[in-house]
């Protein structure tokens, strides 16, 4: 029995259609539609024709010019379609995969090839999709959402030149084809996301928020709106805190910057920690490691700081900028005080885009104002902080320093995430952040809280503590650990 692709096609010689009926003839192969055989299993088969799609058409209906939505999304529709344009309008129907063909104008000189096939350039299919269709179940269009969205995407990548080089050619395309209703109202989009033309000529939200000068970043939003959710409609834990002695404060905070910093790589013996805090001896091979726990330890550890929350979206960009100014003061190279001015990544995660840094924050404080005081804005604002990453660096030390001042100011007590925990919290940072669900981090948040809740204001009493509970060891070498809440 010979290797057989997935796919096979009516074949053009006498040759290849005698092997065509001989495989037929087997049982290796049948029919599914017009002109196309297959290999495989029939339960198989819907899934498959959807991901070869491309090679399903290119073998079918070379030269076939791509367009409408699938020459924006080069995917088939949600129902299962491939949008090409020809010179008659008809359908043709395979398992999992419809080819819809409508009436219309053949390839321009400037629609790129795909494998066999044409595709609208970008200018072409913007204009197709924003034209006037008839009624059908099956939109040939995406959204006008969706259409802003891009026209956003193309001036965050290539700024406005890229913008302009599409309106320009859009308008050619428009002139040979008479579309000139689609064009005005394209014309007319981009014209308010580069500050020409009335906001009401976009409708979406995120484009508004872009003509007016305040972009922000929609998939962040969305995981917030998620966590949002998620805390409005959880039962929270209430861990206020009995201990208010000034070494308590003093020691915790100690252990908060430690942690903090080791999360983040930068790692010292506790004994080198607490010569750097309490005795002030900073390495001199290390000096900027040691300032940065300097700097975090000054934040957590200052009460009046740490009852400092926003009131307002403006309070929350001051409030991050002092903060991270004054952590990382000892770092200039890291730009303290200034939001980042390059995108950065963690993997291959991207963060948020600095264009889209302070709407994305602003947008992320609605949210957060709605929220109950403590434990449900703590969690938030340490997520909004970690997932936009305003920073070049430092943003998770900040990210745990806002959530813990929430907490301090609702006399909650503080969170710590010890080197033992760190891969749950990552983790549950992750669980959100790739995968849109919410319920880890605030699982993980919320046992931080109940075991962070000790009597920190003897240092060598709490120290032999933290050791006995398995907090300073790797989390791939504590087999078990020991998170008993306070007594």
């Amino acid at each position: 029995m010979e290797p057989l692709s997935p796919f096979l096609f009516a074949a053009a010689t006498q040759r290849d259609r005698r092997r065509l009926a001989r495989l037929k003839q087997e049982g290796q192969i049948r029919p599914i539609g017009p002109r196309l055989y297959t290999s495989l299993r029939e339960e198989e088969v819907p899934a498959a024709a959807r991901g070869a799609w491309a090679t399903i058409v290119s073998g079918l209906f070379p030269g076939a010019l791509i367009s409408h939505r699938t020459a924006l999304e080069y995917v088939p529709s949600p129902e299962g379609i491939v949008f090409l344009t020809g010179n008659t309008n008809r359908r043709l129907s395979y398992p999992g995969l419809t080819i819809e063909f409508i009436r219309g104008p053949g390839p321009l000189a400037d629609d790129p090839a795909f494998l066999a096939l044409r595709a609208s350039s970008v200018p072409r299919a913007l204009l197709e999709n924003l034209r006037a269709e008839p009624r059908t179940s099956t939109p040939r269009t995406v959204s006008i959402d969706d259409i802003e969205r891009r026209l956003e995407q193309l001036l965050l990548g290539g700024g406005e030149e890229q913008l302009n080089r599409v309106r320009d050619r859009a308008r050619e395309v428009a002139e040979e084809l008479g579309w000139h209703a689609p064009f005005a109202q394209l014309e007319g989009a981009i014209g308010a996301l580069l500050g020409t033309r009335p906001l009401d000529r976009v409708m979406s939200a995120p484009a508004k928020a872009r003509a007016a000068g305040d972009p922000f970043d929609t998939s962040c939003l969305d995981r917030l709106t998620l966590l949002f959710g998620e805390l409005r409609t959880r039962d929270l834990p209430s861990t206020p805190d009995p201990f208010a002695s000034a070494q308590h404060v003093r020691n915790k905070a100690f252990f908060e910057s430690y942690f903090s910093n080791y999360i983040e790589g930068t790692t010292f013996e506790i004994e080198e920690a607490a010569e750097i805090i309490f005795d002030k001896k900073i390495p001199a091979q290390r000096p900027r490691d040691a300032h940065d726990i300097v700097g975090t330890f000054r934040l957590a550890s200052d009460p009046d700081e740490m009852r400092r929350v926003p009131s307002s979206s403006d309070e929350l960009l001051d409030l991050l900028r002092s903060r991270h100014r004054t952590m990382l003061e000892q770092r200039p190279e890291v730009k303290p005080g200034r939001f980042k001015e390059r995108q950065n990544r963690a993997g291959g995660t991207f963060f948020v885009h600095p264009q889209y840094v302070v709407g994305t924050l602003r947008h992320g404080y609605e949210l957060h104002a709605d929220l109950e005081p403590g434990f449900s804005r703590a969690v938030f604002v340490m997520f909004l902080v970690s997932d936009v990453h305003p920073f070049e660096d430092g943003n998770g030390r900040i990210a745990r320093i806002m959530m813990n001042a929430e907490m301090t100011a609702a006399s909650a007590s503080s969170m710590i995430i010890p080197t033992v925990y760190r891969e749950d919290y990552l983790l549950a940072l992750r669980a959100l952040t790739r995968q849109h669900r919410p319920t880890p981090v605030v699982d993980a948040l919320a046992r931080a809280a109940a075991f962070s809740r000790l009597d920190f204001s003897s240092y060598p009493r709490i120290l032999a503590e933290l050791r006995r509970r398995n907090w300073f060891e790797e989390p791939d070498e504590a087999t078990i650990l020991t998170l008993d809440p306070a007594p």
